[in-house]
């Protein structure tokens, strides 16, 4: 009976082989028929050894001679999967005609199945191991997203090796530390584009799935169906890989521009953001003294000495060698006491770590910091201009500098003032009507929904746009509020089209001057009459509502427009002329003053004064605005005293026009 078996199983085979069913091309093999002949000539005769042995246990035979052949054989394991397959449907059929033995047919499948599956486990090993090279060496694994998966396949493949899968990774991606490293800064730099960073997660998603699902089956030992989630698990990490390599290359290949967008991205979250410089002094005559290939060799290991100092704070801090500076670092998530006492740290561990390896050459080092505004939105070219200037400070005063100390923060302010935005600058600019608007949007009481937005005035300068607080006084001093206003308008009227198209109500600020100023009011009239009124509110402060009572009622009257109030709770409040207001029907929102909202999670008696003024309103029947909210935590409580609207910068910062019609 087991000849006959064999002699069923080895014309099978050769019918199978001579018919050409299947073409080895259509399975990924590169050889043709007549290449591998040899080799299917040999599996043959190991497939009939291994039958006979299977069938009789008379006969010793070692599958490591199966084990050697499939090791050394260049083919794709589906070619084998597949001839196996048919061989053994084919001759099971054969086999149950000719004996009618139930039996036997379950021993020779299960034979086949045994076979099938021990060749398997061996494909196995060699799939995982050619990704061994890909992944171990690569220039990339010192990049932290790159990293925590070449360590975690090589936990992988140590198992998978060794047959120890007690030593598999068995985590999922929620469990990866890669979850965590998105949220690093250096990871924010590399994954700016929201498009690549989902398929990025995605991929880490799927592989992850791969290996939990890779690794049920091996402990299952079913490595016959494991081997295809294999194939998938290898060919899916290749192009996560290569996707976190593009990401680093773009990113690296012009690392100082993406280290200023990251900057810029940091700036819409509510996190304190600290921005330091570090050089070197006197680099040029550094260089012309010991030659630019020494310089270049010591900053590369000024390099590699901060980032191992940094090293353990990866999660909160940044540090790049850049083009305009030797090196720029960025933190986050620290309070100033905190980062004042790092950056006293890395001054004085960096010029000793020169003194030591560069005893022979004078170094010294320029270090400063400064820690940003949440109420400016800057520019790369700004920040730079700013760090220059603090690291001259530096060099002036031989120690680190950091500003984020009101005084100091008034002297860089006082600086910028005269050396960039001098009267001459500001004038020029109004001369020429190089004025823009930006958006801050205000808040339904969720804090999600945007009920308007607040024309904020803007001065262009280079293809950026210059925030108020730096220039507004020097205007006011110049007596040229009415002009700034006036261009306001026009700035608006450009991009009419887009502001219309959002449905929002557009809250527009007017100073007393221009309420008072024909020029203004003519401007103002010609405005109405282009944009109309639907989505137009103007925004004017209590002591202009005093002074001006008249002409808003003219106003009002004459184009129907209404008003927001502005710093409401500031100073003295004549109630009387608020009364007034509102029985003419003038006012539509209550903005309450900032100076109320800003510290309002830690003042009990601001709290008690917001509630007053928002339970007035509710019986006005006007609505209630609050201005200046920089935390979550005064957002719960004004969401608890119902207020109606809520802007700050902790909701959005001011935004380009464009940006919210992106948005």
């Amino acid at each position: 009976m087991v000849e006959k078996v064999l002699e069923i199983v080895s014309s099978t085979y050769d019918e199978i082989i001579e018919s050409n069913e299947f073409d080895l091309q259509e399975f990924g093999c590169t050889k043709d028929l007549d290449e591998i002949s040899p080799l299917l000539l040999e599996q043959k005769q190991l497939l009939l050894e291994y039958l006979q042995f299977s069938l009789t246990q008379k006969k010793n035979f070692s599958l490591d001679k199966c084990k050697t052949f499939y090791k050394n054989l260049d083919i794709p394991y589906i070619v084998i999967d597949y001839s196996i397959k048919t061989l053994k449907k084919e001759a099971l059929k054969k086999i149950l005609k000719e004996f009618k033995d139930e039996n036997l047919l379950f021993t020779v499948e299960e034979s086949f199945e045994y076979l099938l599956n021990s060749v398997a486990h061996l494909f196995i090993k060699k799939e995982i191991e050619k990704n061994k090279e890909i992944i171990f060496q690569s220039k990339f694994e010192k990049f932290p997203l790159y990293n925590v998966h070449t360590v975690w396949f090589k936990k992988i493949h140590h198992a998978i090796m060794h047959d120890d899968f007690k030593l598999f990774p068995h985590e999922n991606a929620q469990q990866c530390a890669f979850s965590q490293m998105m949220e690093y800064p250096e990871s924010l730099m590399v994954c700016m584009d929201a498009t690549v960073c989902n398929q990025l997660e995605l991929l880490h998603h799927i592989i992850h799935n791969n290996a939990e699902a890779f690794y049920r089956l091996l402990i299952q030992k079913k490595y016959a169906q494991a081997i295809f989630i294999v194939k998938e698990f290898n060919e899916n990490i290749q192009k996560f890989l290569s996707l976190i390599k593009e990401l680093y290359h773009l990113t690296y290949t012009d690392l100082e521009n993406s280290f200023f967008q990251l900057v810029e991205i940091l700036e819409y979250s509510d996190k304190e953001i600290f921005l330091s410089i570090l050089d070197i002094q006197n680099l040029k005559q550094l260089n012309t003294q010991y030659g630019e290939q020494k310089i270049d060799e010591i900053l590369q290991s000024l390099e590699e000495f901060l980032h191992k100092k940094l090293e353990s704070d990866q999660a909160n801090s940044l540090v790049i060698r850049a083009i305009s500076a030797n090196f720029y670092l960025v933190a986050i998530n620290k309070q100033p006491d905190e980062y004042k006492k790092l950056i006293e740290a890395i001054y004085s561990d960096t010029e000793n770590f020169l003194a030591t390896n560069y005893p022979h050459i004078r170094l010294k080092i320029n270090l400063a910091t400064l820690m940003l505004d949440k109420k400016i939105k800057y520019q790369k070219s700004e920040l730079i201009r700013l760090l220059s200037h603090l690291k001259e400070e530096s060099k002036k005063e031989h120690r680190p500098i950091f500003v984020y100390e009101e005084e100091k923060q008034k002297s860089l302010q006082q600086w910028l003032h005269k050396e960039y935005y001098n009267i001459q600058f500001i004038d020029s600019k109004l001369q020429n009507e190089e004025v823009d608007v930006m958006l801050q949007p205000i808040y339904a009481n969720d804090a999600k929904t945007v009920y308007a937005f607040e024309a904020l005035a803007r001065l262009k300068e280079n293809g950026r746009l210059i925030p108020a607080g730096v220039f507004i006084d020097t205007i006011y001093n110049l007596n040229k509020i009415n002009d700034l206003d006036r261009l306001v308008l026009k700035a608006i009227l450009n991009k009419q089209e887009w502001l219309k198209s959002l449905g929002k109500k557009l809250f527009i600020n007017t100073s007393p001057i221009s309420l008072n100023d024909t020029n203004y009011l003519n401007a103002l009239d010609r405005f109405i009459k282009v944009f109309g009124t639907q989505y137009l509110l103007i925004e004017i402060t209590e002591q202009q509502a005093v002074d001006n009572f008249d002409t808003l009622i003219m106003l009002h009257q004459k184009y129907h427009i209404k008003f927001a109030i502005d710093d409401f709770g500031s100073g003295y409040s004549s109630l009387q002329t608020l009364l007034d207001m509102i029985k003419k029907g003038l006012i539509e929102v209550l903005k309450i003053d900032g100076s109320l909202i800003i510290n309002l999670h830690n003042d009990e008696n601001a709290q008690k004064i917001v509630k007053i003024i928002i339970e007035m309103c509710k019986i006005f029947h006007i609505r209630s605005l609050a201005e200046f909210i920089e935390n979550k935590e005064s957002v719960h409580i004004l969401q608890n005293l119902q207020i109606d609207f809520l802007q700050g910068f902790y909701l959005s910062k001011p935004l380009y026009v464009e940006e919210v019609m992106v948005l």
